[in-house]
């Protein structure tokens, strides 16, 4: 969870706001930039034909995007971290942290962009995913690779590339295995540089996964934009569990209950548009997903001690 007093946080939440409506890459100097994969869909391009040109991120994704550079580089910040890279490197892209790109030279190689609706049909598979060492929020998300280990992913690259031009009946089980072997490959590759994925609990996996649905609703970027999960009764239903085993779940695990986690994180966001945006505090509020400003105003006060007014001209 987010710091309220980190610059490096407000920052980019700053930067955020101002980038766009649309929740949708912006591109600079770039008139078709790839479609991002719909529903239980994959897409897959190559960095020559379909390059990746300098861009800035809107908010948060809804897709994984993992990148070969063979031939290269440039400069990546991803959240508040900054990589230079050069060629060959693989380069891992989460859902959640804002990016931006600026390319340095001929580029090539390939990338594909996937979500999480690919492998629904593999709960394993999918929650795999979610704790893969490489997506996680504040990893390190590049691996520089030796010429061998560029040219045996380059080959799964174009492997996978084949499958998703065939499209027979089993395409996207062919696509599942070619996915996992990547992601097998690449962890073996980066073995050294982090800890080994534990092993998680069913309490513990339920736990992140409210947390992860948690964090999806956020940041908010548009006036337009609302919180529709305030109530541990939602969050339930998102996630198909019963409310009470839900609430006792995440308390065991994680030391606080689920409306103090929502609580927090709503009361988190507050705070960061009264600083960073000049919106009215109704929208703000009504954003939030509170009925009336005056239940928002309530809300602030009993959490912080100041009224959103007050709080905003501190």
């Amino acid at each position: 969870m987010p710091s309220v007093n980190s610059k490096n946080n407000s920052s980019v939440h700053r930067k955020k706001l101002k980038i766009s409506d649309d929740m949708s890459q912006v591109s600079v100097g770039q008139e078709n930039p790839p479609k991002v994969p719909t529903k239980s869909a994959f897409s897959i391009h190559s960095r020559s034909t379909n390059p990746c040109r300098e861009y800035i991120s809107a908010s948060r994704r809804d897709y994984y995007k993992i990148s070969l550079i063979t031939k290269g580089g440039g400069i990546l910040t991803l959240g508040d971290r900054t990589y230079v890279i050069k060629a060959p490197a693989m380069v891992f892209i989460n859902p959640l942290e804002p990016k931006t790109w600026q390319p340095e030279g001929e580029q090539d190689g390939y990338y594909c962009m996937f979500t999480e609706h690919l492998f629904e049909t593999e709960r394993r598979y999918r929650d795999e995913l979610l704790h893969y060492p490489l997506f996680q929020t504040g990893a390190n998300c590049v691996l520089n690779l030796t010429e061998q280990q560029g040219e045996d992913l380059l080959d799964l690259f174009k492997r996978l590339c084949k499958e998703n031009k065939e499209g027979d009946a089993y395409r996207l089980e062919a696509i599942t295995i070619y996915l996992q072997l990547l992601l097998l490959e690449s962890k073996r590759i980066g073995v050294g540089e982090f800890v080994p994925q534990r092993t998680l609990t069913t309490a513990q996996l339920l736990a992140e996964r409210f947390i992860d649905t948690l964090e999806k609703q956020f940041p908010i970027t548009s006036e337009q934009e609302q919180v529709h999960l305030k109530t541990a009764s939602d969050f339930a239903l998102k996630l198909n569990v019963h409310p009470n085993h839900l609430n006792a779940t995440i308390k065991r695990v994680t030391g606080r209950t689920t409306s103090e986690h929502i609580r927090q994180r709503i009361l988190l966001e507050a705070r960061l548009l009264l600083l960073h945006t000049e919106w009215p505090i109704a929208i703000i509020a009504h954003c939030l997903g509170f009925e009336e400003p005056a239940s928002f105003s309530h809300f602030f006060k009993s959490q912080t001690g100041h009224t959103p007014h007050t709080f905003r001209t501190l």
